[in-house]
């Protein structure tokens, strides 16, 4: 069994790629081993921001030389007649190392083929891993990559070298001048330029010896940590967030916290407004006390040791401090206008190219919050709320303080709101227009607030997809999935029962009507649709429901996200029914007739005295279209599931496809009234039994 450990040694590496790219070493990896008939006990993928640590254990040949049958071409191609072999079967010969002698000949499916009987043996651990190390990292993808110095590989920051050890001993690899050896570096300013890793055991130990800590979580664990016992040692503790905690921990190698200290007068300015520089622009924790007010500290985190510790924090303190300085003066300069005198400046501020100015943006958001409100069914209580809101809902945008803090927008629309004298209400649907911001963020809760962030959003995708830029692949500069996922979130949450369409279709009439812009409506539609019944099916999957499952309800057609959640809620559970197998046989059996035909009337005298007609009458008596009408799928398809038994006696004992058109048609037309009532929630061949 063998040991192979792989540090590809890198530029400081973009935080934002280094999840991604473990993970991506990781499949890569696997498959490789996989792929080449190999063993693997276990595989483990750590990383710093100047280092990737691959370490392969248990690696093995496969040692079962297992006999394997190949086909080849049919006997009747492969020979002529007098019995030499052909072009077809030479070929197929050449390409399995194989000689005329080795040749069997076989049946299948009633005619004789050619086939090869072979040993199939795996390649040398060494070997694969030479042939294939430096491709399977050429072959990882980020965001933004670069060439350098002449290489054709592609990559997010440049590879400066590869330690390869495979048990203990050097692997070397062509990797287009890049060194290959059994070298690493320490931390940049504390570890040596470069050490040698003699064993694959001790390269643990040497990178601390050099102050790099390999593992994420020894990191973690050590930050935390340092940020609690800080915080408590002056009653307080740091504001959690664990994508800058994460973002943190991928800058570093070797983590110290430290304690700095503001002045007090930057604590009468609003907490958001200290807090944003200190977290988006610095990457410092602040602290806060019980009654989550901000104190007057921040906790930093350094890539190195204790030493002259004080002038580091001297040295972040003058660096924080000129940032709020800058913070202080934008919001008093701000604070010298009402938040509606900020509107009409919106006109100089352009939405997208093609798409007008954010003041076009605001009067579409008008008009379409006021359509939303009455799509939702809501009362017009909070209309002047509503209308308001999405009045002053962008003007913080040509504010000096948003300009300089893009992160602030909505936050200080809230604040300049109130300021203003504008009530809470209205302030706080300003924010909440925003929300949610990311995965982990909250969604609005005010009722103004909950209709204008699901307008402010389509608007913005849907504008977009008029103009046709287009969410493709990994591709998304504008954050479309994030507010898709946002509208389809907040819709779910708050049970709005509405179609997608529907909303869609407002914001396309209020385009039209706005901005005086031309388009394929249909395409963009339809597109518009897809776009958000992809991130409605991938939410499902993730959330644990079965991938056919939602893929039957979605063939539908359906486009109201709650009935699609709804339905897809109660197909589980009925697919889960002890006699499940029987129950979907049937429906398929009825669907088999039926899903080429056409609706039509059932005349009931036509229909055959006896079993016929009592399936009928069976089919009348059934509650479905009444609890379809109450969206309670899971009773609706119970009550399909009573005529089972009388069904399938119907099925087993008459002829559907009869050759008197009038009554095979009348015969599919019964059969078609519980196909449809199936249909409308679920579509069964794309279930998987």
């Amino acid at each position: 069994m063998s040991k192979y450990l792989l540090e590809i040694g890198v530029e400081e590496f973009p935080s934002a790629y280094i999840n991604s790219t473990k993970k991506q070493l990781e499949e890569k990896f696997k498959n490789l081993v996989k792929e080449n008939k190999l063993n693997l006990d276990k595989i483990k993928v750590e990383s710093t921001p100047r280092r990737f640590a691959i370490l392969l254990e248990g690696l093995s040949e496969n040692i079962s030389k297992e006999l394997i049958s190949v086909k080849g071409p049919s006997k009747k191609i492969s020979y002529d007649e007098d019995g030499n072999p052909k072009k077809p079967l030479l070929g197929f010969l050449k390409g399995q190392k194989a000689e005329l002698s080795d040749v069997i000949i076989k049946d299948f499916k009633g005619e004789d083929y050619v086939y090869i009987e072979k040993k199939e043996e795996s390649q040398s651990v060494e070997d694969v891993l030479k042939k294939n190390v430096y491709e399977l990292v050429k072959g990882l993808n980020f965001p933004r990559s670069m060439r350098w110095g002449g290489k054709s590989i592609r990559f997010a920051r440049p590879i400066r070298y590869f330690l390869s050890l495979l048990d203990d001993e050097v692997l070397e690899f062509e990797a287009e001048g890049i060194k290959v050896s059994n070298t690493s570096k320490g931390h940049r300013v504390l570890g040596k330029d470069e050490f040698v890793v003699d064993k694959i055991d001790n390269y643990l130990n040497l990178l601390r010896e050099n102050y790099v800590i390999l593992s994420y979580k020894e990191r973690r664990d050590t930050i935390l940590r340092g940020l609690n016992r800080y915080a408590k040692e002056i009653g307080g503790h740091f504001l959690k967030d664990e994508d800058l905690l994460e973002e943190v921990i991928n800058i570093v190698e070797y983590p110290t916290v430290l304690i700095g200290e503001i002045d007090n007068e930057y604590l009468k300015l609003p907490k958001e407004v200290v807090i944003t520089p200190m977290k988006d622009h610095q990457r410092y924790f602040p602290i806060v006390d019980d009654n989550e007010n901000l104190m007057p500290y921040f906790l930093l985190v350094r890539n190195g040791d204790s030493y002259a510790k004080e002038n580091v924090i001297s040295g972040n303190k003058k660096v924080l401090t000129a940032r709020l300085e800058d913070a202080k003066f934008f919001y008093d300069i701000d604070n010298k206008k009402k938040l509606e005198e900020y509107v009409d400046d919106l006109n100089r501020l352009t939405f997208f190219e093609g798409l007008g100015s954010m003041h076009q943006k605001t009067e579409r958001l008008i008009s379409l919050s006021k359509n939303y409100l009455d799509e939702f069914k809501l009362g017009d209580d909070v209309l002047d709320n509503l209308t308001r809101a999405a009045y002053l809902s962008k003007a913080d945008l040509v504010t000096k303080m948003v300009i300089e803090f893009t992160e602030l927008q909505g936050t200080m629309g809230r604040i300049y709101a109130i300021n203003s004298g504008e009530n809470k209400q209205v302030a706080q649907a300003i924010e909440e227009a925003y929300k949610p911001r990311s995965s982990e963020d909250s969604l609005p809760k005010s009722v103004a607030g909950i209709v204008l962030a699901i307008a402010d959003k389509i608007d913005t995708i849907t504008g977009l997809y008029i103009i046709e830029k287009y969410v493709t692949g990994s591709q998304d500069p504008f954050g479309l999935r994030r507010s898709a996922i946002g509208v389809i979130n907040i819709i779910a949450d708050n049970k709005i029962d509405v179609d997608l369409k529907d909303l869609v279709k407002d914001c396309l009439f209020v385009y039209t009507d706005k901005n005086e812009i031309a388009f394929d409506y249909d395409k963009t539609l339809d597109k518009i649709k897809e776009f958000f019944i992809d991130r409605l099916k991938n939410m499902l999957i993730d959330k644990g429901f079965r991938y056919d499952i939602v893929n039957a309800v979605l063939e539908t057609g359906e486009s109201n996200i709650l009935q699609v959640i709804e339905k897809v809620k109660a197909l589980e559970k009925f697919v889960e029914y002890e006699d499940s197998e029987d129950n979907l046989n049937y429906l398929t059996r009825i669907n088999n007739f039926t899903k080429d035909f056409k609706n039509a009337e059932v005349n009931r005298e036509e229909l055959e005295d006896g079993l016929e007609k009592e399936y009928y009458d069976c089919i009348e008596k059934i509650e479905t279209d009444k609890y379809l009408s109450q969206k309670l799928y899971l009773k609706a398809l119970d009550e399909i599931l009573k005529t089972k038994e009388i069904g399938n006696k119907y099925l087993d004992s008459t002829m559907v496809m009869v050759d008197d058109e009038r009554v095979k048609n009348n015969r599919l037309s019964l059969l078609n009234k519980l196909a449809l009532r199936v249909s409308s929630i679920f579509s069964i061949k794309e279930l998987v039994k």
